[in-house]
């Protein structure tokens, strides 16, 4: 509690032969009160490898699920610093996403690497250190730069702002930019043979960019299902108020799991259908009218993403 968090910058490689992922997070903070002593979570089988001060090595001490990080010198209160955490090692594997949390390794229909994270519960330190608690978001949002072969496209929050390809043409870093603060379980990552289409909803509330990331067999089927989303977010807006992040844009993205409320990145994998997963959960007819998983992920962005809990004790917030 002593330290305020700033901003991410979370920089992730993904290895899809080994299943492993390896890369660094740096934190800016500020410090509320003096501190010395800074817990840093991140849950086995990864492990840190390093927390630098700038050129100073800091010390560590594991504890289960938690890093202890102690600085040679107190942390003044009123101070504004960084850290950089290098971190690495085989993630966690989700056997039944979202619900349990963790990367999914998976294939397309056309056997391309189709992966995905997902940490709603279990927490983002499933596959990234972080300050692994609801009440602390980064007041400046967050820069996600992840590495992926560059047949591939990797997926993230907020905007695309730049795709580095290596000299040899063989990986690529895609680098997205979220300005507004963001919960640690709506980071995520999504990595495949995507393709995307765009569109601007004209809002109550002016211009909402819209960003749809499909895997390239399936653009025509998604851009006739896709007419779900504006009418979805008008009646939001028309009930809720404006969508909250015009300012990092809504992203739809297909993911190989059901569907989650990453902010600004809602993911989808209902099929293309209405209902949810081919059923009307209601036994009315009504549920065949909507797509449940667009409507239910897209009404996270007030009710999860923009007002949210402080602690898992209320996780109703997000899902009454």
């Amino acid at each position: 509690a002593w330290w305020d968090l700033l901003h991410y910058h979370l920089t992730v490689e993904f290895f899809p032969d080994s299943k492993t992922i390896r890369g660094s997070n740096t934190i800016r903070f500020k410090a509320l009160d003096t501190g010395k002593r800074m817990q840093i979570d991140l849950q086995p089988p990864l492990e840190i490898d390093s927390v630098m001060h700038g050129a100073e090595s800091l010390t560590l001490e594991r504890e289960g699920n938690v890093y202890w990080v102690d600085f040679a010198e107190p942390v003044l209160k009123g101070t504004t610093t960084s850290i950089d955490i290098r971190y690495g090692g085989q993630p966690t594997e989700s056997v039944n996403p979202p619900w349990s949390g963790g990367v999914s390794w998976d294939e397309d229909e056309q056997g391309n690497p189709f992966i995905a994270t997902t940490c709603q519960g279990i927490g983002a330190s499933i596959w990234w250190p972080c300050k692994d608690h609801g009440y602390d978001e980064p007041d400046e949002g967050a820069a996600i730069s992840i590495t992926v072969p560059a047949a591939l496209m990797a997926v993230s929050n907020g905007r695309l702002v730049d795709v580095e390809t290596e000299s040899d043409g063989k990986k690529k870093t895609c680098h997205w930019q979220v300005t507004q603060p963001i919960n640690n379980y709506c980071i995520n990552v999504n990595i495949g043979n995507y393709v995307r289409f765009s569109d601007q909803y004209e809002g109550e509330f002016g211009k909402l960019d819209i960003e749809y990331w499909v895997l390239d067999y399936q653009r025509e089927q998604a851009e006739k299902h896709f007419r779900e989303v504006p009418r979805t977010i008008e009646a939001f807006e028309h009930w809720f108020g404006r969508y909250p992040f015009h300012e990092d844009s809504y992203k739809l993205v297909v993911v190989p799991y059901p569907g989650m409320e990453h902010q600004s990145s809602v993911t989808y994998g209902n099929g293309f259908k209405n209902g949810f997963r081919g059923r009307d959960l209601s036994d009315t007819g009504v549920g065949f009218k909507f797509d449940f998983i667009i409507v239910h992920e897209t009404g996270h962005e007030w009710f999860g993403n923009n007002v949210s809990m402080r602690d898992a004790a209320d996780m109703w917030i997000h899902e009454g």
